[in-house]
């Protein structure tokens, strides 16, 4: 029984993680469009991304603590469907303000959902929770592959990615709808809504730092990339580096499932290779040699995510949701002040001096691993 509950829960998780990715990759590869059509600029175009993560900074935290003490599926199931719900006003709304709430909708939807999914992966699996993270998270960077390539075929492309996204999405609501092994959580909670007493520990402090600007650096990359091939090689390449950006990451998140070295030893390495790597992206003036430092990105980026979000709830097994909902809000925050950021430096500074930012804040993530590690050590 517990083998065909492990199976039910990483297929569950391994769609819904897909439908978020198509989204994802699906929006990055449409932005351009979708703001062309509102007549946005490019701070406006920011403004727009960042929209998406400010649900994020508070639902997770809250509802993440509501899904410990009332159940995971309930939770799961009411920001699952506010998900496709988003998605699709989205996908069908001409209005500027319908279409700013629908993103509004989209990140909580899948702000919750993924964080509760997560903790639910490490309720089941526990010592080995990585794993099961990294690969439910390969599936989220599949669908961000295949999303790209999916906009290319229809039209209007924008309106077409939001709609799938949402069908996607349903599909695991009717899995869920089905599944009843759930941990429940319900004695020991205090009846405040927030709880923010784990921000008293120092590694999960700097593991909330690196968590906001790892986010950080995939939404300034990600969702600027399509324009910077657009606007400095005058290519129309930009959804395929998404694509390889994307393909990558799912690669290196699946060889990462099957890897058990230290955490907080491949955080700092990877943070490192980074940093240089967005270095040597500022100076290409190649598109092919580009295309290659994109995938290289995404290789890098690969089991970050995960390795930091599993590195939080083993600090308090008890809570996986509220501690992995506390982290979320750390992710919604660097999604949502770095395309502003993005969007900032795009209008006002030369081609490509983003990346040169973004290098700067991989430094200080490595940083945070480095003060959290340190800060392990020690209790």
């Amino acid at each position: 029984m517990k083998r065909r509950a492990d199976d039910t829960k990483i297929i569950l998780s391994s769609i819904l993680m897909f439908s978020i990715g198509f989204e994802m990759g699906g929006f990055q590869a449409v932005l351009r469009e979708l703001s062309a059509y509102f007549a946005l600029g490019k701070i406006s175009m920011g403004v727009l991304v960042s929209v998406q993560y400010i649900s994020v900074i508070v639902m997770p935290a809250i509802f993440g603590r509501i899904a410990d003490q009332y159940g995971k599926k309930r939770v799961l199931l009411v920001f699952m469907l506010l998900f496709s719900l988003g998605s699709f006003l989205v996908g069908t709304s001409s209005w500027l303000p319908l279409t700013i709430m629908s993103f509004f909708l989209i990140g909580a939807g899948y702000g919750v959902a993924e964080s509760v999914c997560t903790a639910m992966l490490s309720d089941q699996f526990g010592q080995e929770a990585d794993r099961y993270m990294n690969l439910s998270q390969a599936f989220l960077c599949v669908g961000a592959v295949i999303a790209p390539v999916f906009t290319s075929f229809m039209y209007p492309s924008w309106r077409w990615t939001f709609i799938a996204s949402g069908m996607l999405c349903l599909i695991s609501v009717i899995m869920l709808l089905f599944e009843s092994d759930f941990t429940y959580v319900a004695s020991s909670f205090s009846s405040k809504l927030f709880d923010g007493s784990i921000f008293r520990s120092r590694v999960f402090l700097f593991l909330f730092f690196a968590m906001i600007v790892y986010v950080g650096l995939e939404n300034g990359f990600g969702y600027f990339t399509e324009t910077h091939f657009h606007e400095a090689y005058v290519s129309t390449w930009g959804p395929y580096a998404l694509s390889l950006y994307w393909g990558f990451m799912a690669l290196s998140r699946i060889w990462s499932s099957f890897s058990s070295k230290n955490i907080y030893e491949q955080l700092m390495q990877r943070f490192v290779i980074i940093a240089l790597v967005f270095v040597a992206l500022y100076f290409s003036n190649q598109p092919v040699f580009s295309l290659f430092l994109c995938a290289a990105i995404g290789f890098l980026f690969g089991p970050v995510w995960s390795f930091i979000m599993s590195a939080a709830a083993s600090l308090s097994p008890g809570k996986s949701a509220t501690v992995i909902g506390m982290i979320s809000s750390g992710c919604g925050v660097g999604g949502a002040i770095y395309p502003i950021i993005m969007g900032i430096i795009v209008k006002y500074t030369p081609l490509g001096s983003g990346f040169l930012f973004l290098a700067v804040s991989s430094m200080f993530a490595w940083l945070f691993v480095w003060i959290a590690s340190r800060s392990l050590q020690t209790l």
